[in-house]
């Protein structure tokens, strides 16, 4: 797999493994699995602002662009430096 598991502080262990599933499940193009464990991982942390990015891409690409746009704004306002990384995935300024 391309992802590799890094230490995030502040962030339940738990919340990290479920993560980590969730990255693993995506990568292999299981959306809605992942989708899944980013739900219980923000559950677990839910100011956990990668794991909120992710669901709003996984929502993004399920054609649930309403709850994708609100993840996605919860994501920048917990850190503001996602906005610069949505808008190299989407090549346009959000």
């Amino acid at each position: 797999m391309g992802w590799t598991y890094t230490y995030t502080k502040g962030v339940p262990i738990e919340a990290q493994y479920l993560f980590k599933k969730a990255m693993e499940s995506y990568s292999m193009g299981k959306t809605e699995t992942a989708l899944k464990y980013l739900r219980q991982t923000t559950v677990l942390a839910p100011r956990y602002s990668k794991a909120l990015f992710e669901m709003s891409n996984c929502l993004a690409e399920l054609g649930q662009q309403e709850e994708a746009d609100e993840r996605y704004g919860q994501a920048i306002q917990i850190d503001p430096t996602l906005k610069d990384l949505r808008e190299k995935q989407t090549g346009t300024m959000v």
